[in-house]
């Protein structure tokens, strides 16, 4: 996985746009994280907490829901990462903002995605973080499966990662930065 061919894709075909964002119950924004560890393009996830009321246990961007106070959608992603990662993502090492993508339920999720220069460092909050998954990219992309229990069936994917399977809006968001890396 080239991280410099990412983000040469990221700056011409999804660059980032300062748009102001209305507020919308339905609306959230994730922020994907690729960094450089042991010579190979890794990217971060998190496992959310079990006693959480939405998407327990579920493996997922760092990110959440656009609030009031919320300039636009990146300054959602970017609060949402140090509030669960205790780690502040740069604006300028956001490089690029993909295609929304909606959920089943109606959520619009925006994704913004940064290119660290190396491993973050983080502290994940307990109480919405069970834990941290630094999974290397180009292995992860390569487990990728036909989600047969979606509907319809051809647009869902997984992707696992050890035990964990990921899937719903994360696989289609994985699924998008995949393509940034094939020519």
């Amino acid at each position: 996985m080239d991280l410099f061919l990412i983000k040469h894709k990221l700056t011409n075909d999804f660059p980032l746009a300062q748009e102001a964002t209305a507020p919308h119950p339905q609306q959230a924004a994730v922020m994907v994280i690729l960094y450089p560890k042991l010579k190979t393009t890794h990217i971060l996830m998190t496992k959310r907490s079990m006693h959480l009321k939405y998407h327990a246990g579920e493996i997922s961007f760092p990110g959440g829901m656009f609030e009031e106070q919320d300039e636009d959608l990146l300054v959602t992603a970017i609060r949402e990462t140090k509030e669960e990662l205790n780690f502040q993502v740069a604006p300028e090492n956001v490089l690029g903002r993909l295609p929304v993508v909606t959920t089943r339920l109606g959520f619009e999720i925006t994704p913004f995605v940064s290119v660290l220069p190396s491993a973050p460092e983080y502290a994940p909050a307990v109480n919405e973080v069970e834990e941290v998954l630094e999974m290397p990219f180009t292995s992860l992309l390569s487990t990728q499966q036909r989600d047969v229990c979606n509907k319809p069936p051809e647009e869902g994917v997984i992707y696992w990662f050890q035990h964990h399977r990921i899937w719903g809006a994360s696989a289609k968001i994985l699924k998008q930065i995949g393509r940034l890396s094939s020519f």
